[in-house]
């Protein structure tokens, strides 16, 4: 018997608040959905879907989808597998629904599951479930050019992530879409569990999303859905890692007309107050600072549909956890560290390249900013102003104000390719300053192929003796497919190339690198779903070596392979070999002093650093409900680095690993315990020459969508000792213009406890309570004698007003 969409609805009435956690008797939308709704099944190739619109529809968000109006709108149908295995019908009917009014577009699921208690869903905060829960995704590319995409994704229960897909967004991506998560957007929706499935509806606002300014568009359009208890993941429109981008699979929403924002106009004050506390270990207590008071403002005007202008005082770091601790102890670059700031993270991906020429956490105190974004015809651009306040803000003599402008260019080419260029300047008077001018390019061929090039040159200077020049080359070749796949690419980096607004990890270098992969795949429901092995070579010169067409600094190989078990379980292995050429040069200012006080230039053996071997294995399970979690381990030979003149030293047997167990006891309780562990041990005697411990717990409990309390508490236990020499443990020491440093050891070993009562029934709206303690602790995990160190007590508020 057909049943309608109201005639369920009915039946359903009364389930209330309470209905994520207490299955009900039938799905929304019946078995067989409305009669006289047009079918579009994706897997018979029907993906040309006319846009329904509908007027002053009032439509209750809250994941019934029991509404009149849904029963008109278009259903889409025939979702087919993609991942672990490609092109097979779903295994779980799923059923969607899209319409549109004058001011937003709306979507409505319905997801059977024949599993009983088989769906999985958690109560967590904001972009926090795309591991863990099932979830239906949402990709509108609203220019419909194949380049960029705004990502809906929503779990159950109508928890709420999303993102920009982003295609050549220059971050390598081995597993996953190129997806940038951390753009946060306004829309609406609601989530329901039933017996036999789930439902959900969402709501995303016109004014939340850009679009062309033309009176008839059409947008493409992906549906996605992920079963979290096997892995497995299905699509709208079928679609194959044969065709590199994936976005060109994409089925259309067609005939939207007369599409209109209205006036947009966001203003988000920002206040923030603090206090904090340093212990003074001569009195015995806190001497704790008076409070203070800091005000903030976003501003986000919407000039047209598609070009939009912020601006900023004062932003706000918005970061109400510390950076996860990383491992630092043999380290031999700098660590990267992610931006968080909503006003820079709004509208990045216009600043992204193959390598990261901007990186706007370099920009680290700004007082005002202003950003102009958007796409004009075939035309991407973006200009970001600040004024960055470095320095000492207590000493006037300390202080120093750097002007900071980046602009990006970018021009799309045929159906996916695009050429682009950017130019960033950092100035801070007295002739300082950085200035970086590139060119780069993404090239689409036979839909399998993407070359991706880069060129760029810096000037810099630091006053006195002048400036200096400096330059970067890369290219990389990239073949898709469904079974094999291989990436070839290189760079080459001058010794004097700056990016002073970008990270560039280590320059004066030269790199050319393999990757080559085959998977072979099963079917749903084998033991062995997909399987497969994969091979990556490297070589890195000197700049000037590699000019000079002379054997590489570095080099190596690895192999590895990857086997997906029934039941969500991962296995991830490889073993590599390493080997390390430097020059006697390198070494220079580096010596030790023998048993009768005399210095001895250093020079180690080369064949010291030949052949050194690694092995790593990896688990990951996500078979359970309640527990799931992963362990890697490595055992190798790794090279002791002096931190000075970054060349190897001495060699060690390394033991690393790192275990993360994430426990759901509730729908709206959850925790994360994970440890991270190094050792690294001196080939010649076995002498422990550093060792890092850093174990980290996240509890959560979410009393709703929007409110929550969190604590997370984490030790980090870090130690290295002297450098010696491989043949008989003499001090090594770096001397410079007559005065020499001792390349001695150190040791830290802090605990901190964080606590946060957050509000944020929407992104840019929040009320945050915070608390953070710092502390020492004198020997590592003997807390006998704990130091605090200092303390803090925070609350933000905010609210995003919204024209």
């Amino acid at each position: 018997m057909m049943i309608t969409v109201a005639a369920a609805a009915a039946a359903l009435a009364g389930a209330g608040q309470q209905a994520a956690e207490r299955p009900e008797k039938a799905p929304p939308g019946g078995a067989d959905g409305p009669p006289t709704t047009a079918v579009y099944d994706g897997s018979a190739g029907q993906l040309d879907v006319p846009a329904l619109r509908v007027a002053g529809a009032a439509i209750d968000i809250d994941g019934e989808i029991d509404e009149a109006v849904w029963a008109d709108a278009p259903v889409l149908t025939g979702f087919t597998q993609f991942d672990p295995v490609e092109g097979v019908p779903a295994t779980q009917r799923t059923e969607a629904r899209v319409l549109l009014t004058d001011d937003a577009i709306y979507f409505a699921v319905t997801a059977w599951d024949d599993v009983q208690d088989g769906i999985r869903a958690t109560l967590g905060d904001r972009d926090s479930f795309g591991f863990s829960d099932d979830f239906v995704r949402f990709v509108l590319d609203t220019f419909d050019d194949s380049r960029r995409g705004y990502v809906i994704m929503v779990n159950p229960l109508g928890v709420q992530q999303d993102g920009l897909w982003v295609v050549g967004g220059g971050q390598r991506r081995r597993w996953g879409p190129p997806i940038d998560w951390n753009p946060d957007f306004v829309w609406d929706s609601g989530g329901r569990i039933f017996d036999g499935g789930y439902s959900v509806e969402v709501r995303v606002p016109l004014k939340s999303i850009r679009f062309p300014s033309v009176p008839v568009q059409d947008w493409g359009l992906q549906i996605e859905r992920r079963i979290a208890r096997n892995g497995y993941r299905e699509s709208w429109a079928p679609v194959t890692a044969d065709v590199a981008n994936q976005m060109e699979q994409f089925g259309t929403l067609t005939g939207l007309r007369d599409l209109s924002p209205g006036l947009f106009l966001e203003i988000n004050p920002v206040q923030t107050f603090s206090r904090q506390g340093a212990y003074d270990s001569d009195a015995g207590a806190f001497r704790r600072e008076g409070i203070d008071g800091d005000f903030g403002f976003n501003v986000t005007y919407g000039i047209t549909s598609n070009l939009t202008l912020d601006g900023t005082y004062n932003p706000d770091f918005s970061q109400v956890e510390a950076d996860a601790g990383q491992i630092a102890v043999n380290e031999r670059f700098a660590l990267f560290l992610r931006e968080k700031r909503p006003f820079f993270l709004e509208g990045t991906e216009i600043f992204q390249l193959p390598r990261q020429l901007v990186y706007t956490r370099s920009i680290v105190n700004p007082v005002v900013g202003a950003k102009l974004q958007g796409k004009i015809g075939s035309f991407n651009a973006g200009y970001l102003g600040a004024l960055d306040e470095v320095g000492d803000s207590d000493d006037p003599d300390g202080k120093e104000n750097a002007v900071v402008n980046l602009l990006r260019l970018r021009r799309d080419l045929g159906s996916t390719s695009n050429i682009g260029m950017v130019y960033t300047d950092r100035a801070s008077g007295q002739d300082r300053f950085n200035r970086v001018l590139g060119v780069d390019g993404r090239f689409q061929l036979k839909q399998r192929y993407t070359v991706t090039l880069l060129a760029a040159g810096s000037r810099t200077s630091q006053g006195d003796p002048g400036a200096v020049s400096g330059g970067l080359l890369g290219a990389q070749v990239e073949r898709s497919g469904r079974n094999f796949r291989f990436e070839l690419g290189g760079s080459d980096i001058s010794n004097d190339f700056v990016a002073g607004s970008g990270f560039i990890r280590r320059t004066g270098v030269a790199q050319v690198g393999a990757d080559a992969s085959y998977n072979f795949r099963g079917r749903p429901g084998d033991l062995i779903e997909s399987w497969g092995p994969r091979l990556e070579a490297e070589g890195l010169w000197t700049h000037d070596d590699f000019r000079a067409r002379r054997r590489p600094q570095e080099s190596g190989f690895e192999l590895g392979g990857s086997v997906s078990l029934r039941g969500n379980i991962t296995v991830f292995g490889n073993y590599s070999r390493s080997y390390y050429r430097f020059g006697a040069d390198a070494y220079d200012g580096l010596f030790f002093t023998d048993a009768d006080g005399l210095r001895h230039v250093f020079r180690p053996g080369r064949s010291l650093f030949q052949g050194l071997g690694s092995g790593t294995i990896f688990f990951w399970v996500n078979t359970f409900d309640r527990v799931r979690g992963n362990v890697r381990l490595t055992r190798s030979e790794s090279p002791l680095f002096d931190f000075i003149t970054d060349t190897p030293v001495d060699i060690a047997d390394s033991w690393s690993g790192n275990a993360s167990l994430n426990l759901f006891p509730t729908t709206s309780l959850s925790a994360e315990l994970g440890v991270r562990h190094t050792s690294l041990f001196r080939k010649r005697d076995g002498s422990l020459y550093s060792r890092a411990t850093i174990p980290r717990a996240r509890a959560q409990y979410q009393f709703n969508r929007a409110l929550y309390i969190r604590t997370i508490l984490e030790y980090g236990s870090q130690s290295r000792g002297a450098l010696l020499t491989p043949e008989d443990g003499r001090q090594v020491s770096y001397c410079s213009a007559g005065s020499c440093v001792e390349l001695e050891g150190t040791e830290s070993n802090d605990f901190s406890v964080e606590a946060l009562l957050g509000y944020e029934p929407t992104p840019g709206t929040v009320f945050f309570l915070g608390y953070t303690r710092r502390m020492e602790d004198t020997e590592a995990f003997r807390f006998r004698e704990v130091r605090p160190e200092a303390e803090g007590v925070f609350v933000k508020l905010s609210y995003r007003f919204r024209g």
